[in-house]
């Protein structure tokens, strides 16, 4: 049986983006239309629609976190205190092994600026799947990554 991890980075292969790839290789574990989740969170891909803010394996890692963990009572201060807690450690943990949680920080393309250069956002369209994107691209192990430290934080492994 395939890791998650493999299972996310295959999933971006066949041209997902990265938030797409971290939920669909976590969807059999709630139970929510595959066709309505992919289009709830296409527009995370690219930090943000292409914004390169937060990186869209981070934002899908906190989706998965939150169905999982989450709570959808109004009021509820101690579950959002739990589920902020773990979204902080989520966030801690793929930091301290990427270097960032911006999309455009990690593909290197604004150092440690948290703001993304306008000519680096490059329009909406996104670049094609070819085999120089992929080699070019950290984007395949940093969703495996995303895939990991879920399962060290939400304590799978």
């Amino acid at each position: 049986m395939e890791s998650r991890r493999e299972q996310a980075i295959q999933y971006f292969k066949k041209g997902y983006n990265c938030s797409q790839s971290v939920i669909l290789a976590h969807s059999d574990l709630f139970d929510i239309d595959r066709e309505a989740l992919l289009k709830l969170v296409q527009p995370f891909g690219g930090g943000m629609g292409r914004l390169r803010q937060v990186c869209g394996a981070v934002s899908a890692m906190f989706m998965v976190a939150g169905a999982l963990e989450g709570s959808a009572v109004p009021g509820d201060a101690e579950g959002k205190k739990k589920t902020y807690a773990i979204v902080q450690e989520l966030a801690k943990e793929f930091e301290k092994k990427n270097g960032s949680i911006v999309c455009g920080q990690l593909l290197g393309l604004s150092g440690r600026d948290p703001l993304v250069k306008e000519e680096y956002r490059q329009g909406a369209t996104p670049e094609p799947r070819t085999e120089e994107y992929y080699k070019r691209r950290p984007c395949p192990e940093i969703i495996g990554d995303a895939c990991d430290i879920l399962a060290k934080c939400l304590r799978w492994e």
